[in-house]
């Protein structure tokens, strides 16, 4: 009877692991009914082993247990047992992350605690020693807090009591006991009742975060810290109380982690506006699905709050919740039903009429493609499949806010495109919100009316693609690769090209620079072929004015071997800023208004130029995508 009621946590925690329970909360489950819909479940497969047992006892004719007087006593411990030490194990589903190593600690600690205490109490009742049998009397009544020493005890006196009385009836003495008198097994069985509900009580307190004590830390905002513009505005605009008719409006949002007191994320503002799709985008590790699991109640806010519909994460949770769907990064899925059975269950979880069950369920699954898949077990879905089902489950009960983490993750481009086309038709037809996080620039391109990337939990900047095109997106990109000293390079390209060329990586003999879209492209590629080179006219660099011709020559011979230049791409963009990820530090990139569509590639077809050239000649091919740009720039070229 110690593995059984241990076996019960296994599924608890692969509920936990996998985000189905609080899938379930967000979706509107009580966590009082989770938990008491568990527990009756538990107790209801309880029943069968102890019948079992009890089976057992009379096939071997075992009277001390199954004679007239005592069968029922048996049956009514047995059963106590698994009222009490069931929601006993529960707390352990909290704690753990691996099931079978849940599984062996609680069977091996109940077997511990019951065959311990059982037997110390025992072994120290059987010296005649008044001091011992006084210790014995109080860990008689100090055990009564185990519901395996209760047991065990309880069935050792059974045993004891069944002996004594055959062996002293043979002399005509009377001396058997009934078992459910107090002093016998009454106070154990009361006890056992008692331990149900307290533990039970205990369980629901550490739910809802009873025992969490609200920590007082001050994570600083430095205003004066440089922020994007954009980034600024919309703080003021959120802050002042000008986004109340926001469907989503969140106002310096933080959460600080006990270990390392590391803020994943950091004084956050946003307001999300109905009918708005709004995109989060960022590494691992940036804090976008941190501030999701603070938005659906996952983990506690540790600075200030979030209104969802006006109802505010912190103190009206449950309110809050019934306006979410909520599709998480990892897929939230029970493998045993089907995605049918899927998408029947959260609709009702979501209080959807029980006669329109069936019309919500065949809703998701034509919408998201699953008709082929509906009737079979989840666990067998591909992963793109999963991913649309989960997505299914946040849109079942048509809530005015859809967060998506991370929906296409694991998607082949067809099933990505389609998912893609479902929320964008649930955006334009339905006026949902929809907050996606993603890696994806070009899924946030074809999703989002803005979005924002994040970087060690904070916006570096914010706004709409287009806006964020014109802002970053402009200027060149010049990969080298060096043939000599560094400094001798960074010093060639800080005089030609002053202070419109910004270093951004230097990897061994490779650098890259971001130059300024006000360099006319000719200009580059001439000081790049004058590096690459050597005696070519108008070279600006004297590395040494009192070296010999020749010494000069061979030097800038070698100053670069390889270079290539390409226009600066929105992803790029997201990757500069993903490189500050950890480096609070990490210079904001340059902003410009305009924005050139122009690449170089060589006579090889190759994206960067050969090298085996000695004179600069190179076939440039000019691809024009803004009308804006400067006609001198490309008679210069």
């Amino acid at each position: 009877m110690s593995f059984v009621p241990a076996s019960f946590v296994m599924f608890l925690i692969e509920d936990r692991l996998s985000g189905s329970k609080h899938l379930q909360f967000v979706s509107g489950l009580k966590p009082w009914l989770y938990w008491l819909g568990q527990y009756t479940w538990d107790i209801c497969n309880y029943i069968i082993p102890v019948f079992l047992c009890v089976f057992i006892f009379m096939a071997f004719n075992e009277e001390a247990y199954v004679s007239k007087d005592n069968i029922g006593a048996l049956i009514l411990l047995l059963l106590l047992y698994g009222w009490s030490s069931i929601p006993l194990m529960y707390p352990a589903s909290f704690f753990f992350d691996v099931p079978s190593s849940a599984f062996v600690s609680l069977s091996c600690g109940n077997m511990f605690v019951g065959i311990v205490s059982t037997v110390a109490t025992y072994v120290l009742e059987l010296f005649d020693d008044d001091e011992l049998l006084s210790i014995a009397r109080i860990l008689r009544k100090v055990f009564l807090v185990f519901p395996q020493y209760c047991l065990g005890r309880g069935l050792m006196d059974m045993f004891a009591n069944h002996l004594t009385a055959a062996a002293l009836a043979r002399f005509g003495l009377k001396t058997f006991r009934h078992p459910l008198e107090w002093e016998f097994l009454g106070l154990n069985l009361v006890c056992l009742a008692a331990q149900g509900i307290v533990y039970f009580i205990f369980v629901l307190l550490l739910q809802y975060r009873f025992f969490l004590t609200k920590r007082q830390i001050r994570v600083s905002f430095d205003a004066s810290e440089p922020m994007d513009e954009d980034v600024s505005i919309e703080r003021q605009r959120v802050l002042s109380g000008c986004a109340q008719d926001c469907i989503l409006r969140v106002e310096n949002l933080t959460k600080v982690y006990r270990v390392g007191q590391h803020a994943a994320v950091n004084h956050l503002c946003i307001g999300v506006n109905p009918g708005e799709c709004f995109g989060l985008l960022g590494v691992n590790g940036a804090g976008k699905t941190t501030t999701f699991k603070m938005l659906t109640g996952n983990t506690t806010v540790t600075g200030g709050n979030a209104f969802i519909c006006n109802y505010s994460v912190k103190t009206e949770l449950d309110l809050a919740r019934q306006q979410v769907g909520y599709c998480p990064q990892f897929d939230a899925i029970d493998p045993l039903l089907t995605g049918y059975e899927h998408l029947e269950f959260y609709a009702r979880l979501r209080g959807v009429p029980e006669k329109h069950v069936t019309r919500v369920a065949d809703w998701g699954i034509r919408k998201l493609g699953l008709r082929m898949f509906a009737h079979r077990c989840a666990g067998t879905y591909s992963g793109g499949n999963k991913r649309k089902l989960n997505t299914a489950v946040a849109l079942v009960g048509n809530p005015p806010l859809v967060f998506l983490d991370e929906p296409t993750t694991g998607m082949d481009p067809k099933s990505r495109r389609f998912l893609w086309d479902c929320i964008i038709d649930i955006v334009r037809e339905g006026g949902r919100s929809v907050i996606l996080t993603s890696h994806s620039m070009e899924e946030c391109e074809a999703l989002c009316t803005r979005l924002a990337i994040m970087v060690n939990g904070q916006f570096r900047c914010l706004g709409s693609i287009q806006h964020l095109k014109n802002k970053y997106g402009a200027g060149y990109t010049v990969t080298l690769k060096i043939a000599t000293d560094v400094n001798t390079l960074i010093g060639y390209m800080e005089r030609v090209f002053g202070g419109k060329a910004l270093l951004k990586e230097h990897h061994l003999n490779q650098m890259q620079y971001q130059i300024d879209p006000s360099v006319p492209l000719g200009d580059i590629f001439r000081h790049l072929e004058n590096a690459r080179t050597s005696g070519t006219a108008g070279l600006e660099l004297r590395v040494n004015a009192d070296a010999a011709d020749g010494e000069q020559r061979e030097l800038l011979t070698y100053l670069l071997e390889d270079y290539s230049v390409t226009q600066t791409t929105l992803d790029q963009v997201f990757i500069n800023f993903a490189k500050q990820q950890g480096d609070v530090s990490a210079p904001d990139l340059p902003k410009h208004s305009h924005q050139h569509s122009f690449s170089g590639r060589s006579t090889n077809g190759r994206g960067m130029l050969s090298k085996s050239s000695k004179k600069a000649q190179a076939d440039i091919e000019l691809r024009v995508v803004d009308t804006a740009v400067d006609d001198s720039n490309i008679a210069r070229v």
